[in-house]
């Protein structure tokens, strides 16, 4: 058995801000991985730190940028226990994402189609929540039963078989972790 890492977390950013704001939910941002030290995760974001309009496939590590910077915000991780298989098709789709990252953005209309419930569809440009969904999905780990563009970061709390690995800030996942 092998596990799979899924990490919520609400970064104080304007943008993750304003989400909280309409969400009310504890948790905007999503971000999947496999490293069992829990420092590298990967997900749909902002690609410059200044500037949240530039995004796409990015890799997140927990002692380094966006995280680094701000590094009192909540976190929750979760992993869930999968086949050799099944962690093996996982790893193969993210391969696939990280060798054609710079072909993928994020999408801002599918945000905007959350927020209005329209399902919205463009293979190389994502949510972080919608590519957290197609990597389950394909993966066959676990299947929303709505469009991956309609599913938001809150709603992976109701994933079956999920364990609790962590919840305080990423200041005190990057100790609790580092080796």
């Amino acid at each position: 058995m092998k596990e799979i890492y899924i990490m919520l977390t609400q970064m104080g950013t304007l943008v993750c801000k304003s989400i909280k704001f309409y969400t009310k939910a504890k948790y905007n941002h999503v971000s999947i991985g496999i490293d069992p030290q829990l420092k590298v995760f990967y997900s749909f974001a902002r690609r410059l730190r200044y500037f949240p309009l530039i995004g796409g496939f990015i890799t997140e590590v927990v002692n380094e940028g966006l995280f680094k910077d701000l590094s009192d915000s909540p976190c929750l991780v979760y992993s869930i226990n999968v086949d050799d298989s099944t962690y093996e098709r996982f790893c193969s789709i993210l391969n696939q994402y990280k060798m054609n990252a710079k072909k993928y953005k994020y999408y801002l209309l599918g945000f905007f189609g959350v927020l209005f419930n329209i399902p919205a569809h463009n293979e190389y440009r994502n949510t972080c929540a919608e590519f957290a969904a197609k990597m389950l999905h394909h993966s066959d780990i676990y299947k929303f039963s709505k469009s991956f563009s309609l599913v938001r970061p809150d709603e992976f709390h109701n994933i079956p078989g999920l364990k609790v690995v962590f919840e305080g800030t990423i200041k005190e996942l990057n100790e609790k972790f580092s080796h």
